[in-house]
C-alpha cells in the first residue's frame, strides 16, 4: 500500500518531471538548459530589472546556480547586466521573445494539465499546495532527528 508520503512525493515529483522535460525541449532549441527557462520567465515580470540576489531568493536557488545561469544567459545574449557589482539584469530583445514564447507554452500547457479541473477546485489546489510549502518550509527549520 502506497503511503500519504510516497504518494505526495510521487506527484510532485511527476510534475516536475514533466516540466522540467517540456522546459528542456523547449530551451535545448536555444541551446540552453530547462533550468534557465524559470530565469527567463521571472526576469519577464521585471522589465526595469532585478538584482541577481532578488533573483536567487524569487526562484528559490542558490547564489552559485544564479551566477552560472545569468553568465549563459548573458553569453546567448538573452540577458544584459547594467554594471558590475549589485547591477540590474534585464531581457534583451531577444531575452524578451523567448519569454513571450515560453509564457504561451507554459499557459498552454498548464490550461492542458489542469483541464479536469474547474476553477473552484483550481483554487482549492493552490491553497492547498500553499499551505503544504509553508508548513514543510517551517517543519524543514526544524530537527526532527530528535
Amino acid at each position: 500500500m502506497i503511503t500519504r508520503f510516497e504518494r505526495f512525493t510521487l506527484i510532485l515529483f511527476e510534475i516536475m518531471k514533466y516540466w522540467n522535460k517540456i522546459a528542456s525541449d523547449i530551451m535545448k532549441g536555444e541551446g540552453l538548459k530547462g533550468t534557465h527557462a524559470l530565469y527567463i520567465i521571472t526576469l519577464s515580470r521585471f522589465p526595469d530589472g532585478v538584482t541577481a540576489a532578488r533573483l536567487k531568493d524569487i526562484c528559490q536557488k542558490d547564489k552559485a546556480e544564479i551566477s552560472r545561469s545569468l553568465a549563459t544567459l548573458e553569453a546567448k545574449g538573452f540577458v544584459h547586466k547594467a554594471g558590475r557589482y549589485n547591477a540590474q539584469v534585464r531581457l534583451t530583445e531577444s531575452g524578451q521573445a523567448l519569454a513571450r514564447r515560453l509564457n504561451t507554452i507554459a499557459h498552454k500547457a498548464v490550461d492542458q494539465a489542469g483541464s479536469a479541473l474547474d476553477e473552484d477546485e483550481r483554487e482549492i489546489m493552490y491553497k492547498c499546495l500553499g499551505s503544504i510549502a509553508a508548513n514543510l518550509h517551517s517543519i524543514s527549520k526544524e530537527d526532527l532527528t530528535r
